[in-house]
């Protein structure tokens, strides 16, 4: 897929304020998981970036099109996917998924993988 396609893909697909209906690998995400990436979300969308949630196989080039990325963002010529876990996630599609994506995405120009962790805030107790 070329970067006009995915440009016209991405000014299509949702805002953050929207309901996320489609999700591409999983049915119900991590609460924490889903709150991080819509803030991960909106911080793109404010450095002018074009995003989408959850993009699908036809979005994707067809090295990622069987990846599980949450977030695609685009910017010019600059393109960002991204991934969001939590510690109790990190290691549930193991590092060969994360290492198959990151292969991936070295191979396209222009494109960077961000892996975001996230980790519940434990409140202390007396």
């Amino acid at each position: 897929m070329n970067k006009h396609n995915l440009k016209g893909l991405l000014d299509k697909n949702i805002s953050d304020e929207d309901t996320v209906t489609r999700m591409s690998y999983q049915e119900t995400p991590n609460r924490l998981e889903y709150q991080r990436l819509l803030k991960l979300a909106r911080e793109y969308r404010q450095q002018g970036y074009s995003v989408s949630i959850y993009p699908q196989a036809n979005e994707l080039p067809a090295s990622l099109a069987d990846c599980s990325l949450d977030l695609i963002a685009m910017n010019g010529n600059k393109v960002v996917v991204a991934n969001v876990r939590s510690r109790e996630t990190l290691s549930l599609n193991g590092s060969q998924n994360l290492n198959r994506i990151i292969k991936s995405v070295r191979e396209l120009p222009d494109w960077e993988f961000e892996l975001v962790v996230t980790n519940s805030r434990k409140k202390n107790r007396k």
